[in-house]
């Protein structure tokens, strides 16, 4: 990519639309041999939405992004394109460690049909990554994104926390639409949350506090624990949504283990193993990613059942 390739190409966005609900971050499905897959990916799709999710979000931390190359990116996001209806909501990771390949795949992501890009941010050289680098990369990126982009804050893999002040004034922007906060941290969420306008909407990616973090005003969320228990999920944000507070936070309780002891205790490869339990396609991850162990598994399978997921024994 040239310099001039870098200057601001974007022409303001026609969505008029806010960005809430409740979506699920799709996991990436692979075959035998670790190439893509897209029949399993489309089937997974299909009964998300059928489920009663608001959209889908491709190449997020949940799909294995940074196992991803761009045209693999491109490619998923084509058939999920296929997939989400235009009145839903289909955004795509596009986080990278430069500010140029960032770039790169905000206009892949449009020209494969995406509604809105999320963006990580660079952490590779963290001791580098001042407020002032932050900035420089997220401006760059709104500026030159054809597409409507939002900020993600995602410490436990990025191992840092986008400030409450970058937030603010990234939210000042035009092509900045909101951000996903995955961090559960509800005091940092507040002040997140006091940046939240008709333009620019806060969206939680913690499963173990999305009620409480729909209660202070975000507006829904992106939930891995939608990928293997999505109608508790969508009845939790729906009542949450609605300011049915108590039904939401009682909803809420048995959904911590499935956020706590399945995906953050174990990533993906613990999201593909639980998706499989519930009759999805979950599949193996990819290298250097590896399958859960039997151990493992019977620990996924244990909450699944004790949050009433599965069956019990």
């Amino acid at each position: 990519m040239t310099e001039s390739e870098l200057q601001p190409l974007y022409i303001p966005h026609m969505t008029t639309r806010t960005l809430t609900g409740l979506l699920a971050p799709a996991v990436t499905t692979f075959d035998r041999s670790g190439e893509l897959a897209r029949d399993p990916f489309i089937r997974n799709l299909r009964a998300h939405l059928a489920a009663g999710l608001d959209g889908i979000l491709v190449a997020g931390s949940s799909g294995e992004a940074a196992l991803l190359d761009s045209a693999e990116r491109r490619t998923i996001t084509e058939w999920a394109r296929d997939v989400v209806q235009p009145h839903q909501w289909l955004l795509v990771g596009t986080g990278s460690e430069g500010t140029r390949q960032t770039i790169a795949r905000c206009r892949d992501a449009k020209d494969a049909g995406a509604d809105a890009v999320l963006v990580v941010a660079p952490h590779y050289f963290l001791k580098r990554m001042s407020e002032a680098a932050l900035l420089a990369h997220y401006r760059a990126v709104a500026d030159a994104s054809p597409l409507p982009v939002l900020l993600y804050n995602m410490p436990a893999y990025a191992h840092l926390v986008l400030s409450p002040e970058l937030v603010h004034i990234m939210a000042e922007h035009d092509n900045v639409i909101g951000m996903k906060d995955s961090a559960g941290n509800l005091p940092v969420l507040e002040q997140y949350l006091t940046a939240q306008s008709d333009t620019f909407s806060v969206i939680t990616g913690s499963g173990g506090t999305a009620a409480a973090a729909v209660a202070r005003g975000a507006r829904g969320a992106i939930l891995a624990i939608a990928l293997y228990a999505a109608l508790p999920t969508r009845a939790m944000i729906t009542d949450a949504l609605a300011g049915n507070l108590e039904e939401a936070a009682q909803l809420q309780l048995p959904l911590v283990p499935l956020a706590t002891e399945i995906a953050a205790a174990f990533g993906p490869p613990g999201l593909k193993a639980a998706m499989d339990m519930v009759g999805l396609d979950g599949g193996a991850p990819r290298l250097p990613l590896l399958p859960l162990d039997a151990n493992e598994r019977a620990k996924v399978e244990d909450v699944l059942r004790r949050a009433g997921v599965l069956p019990a024994t």
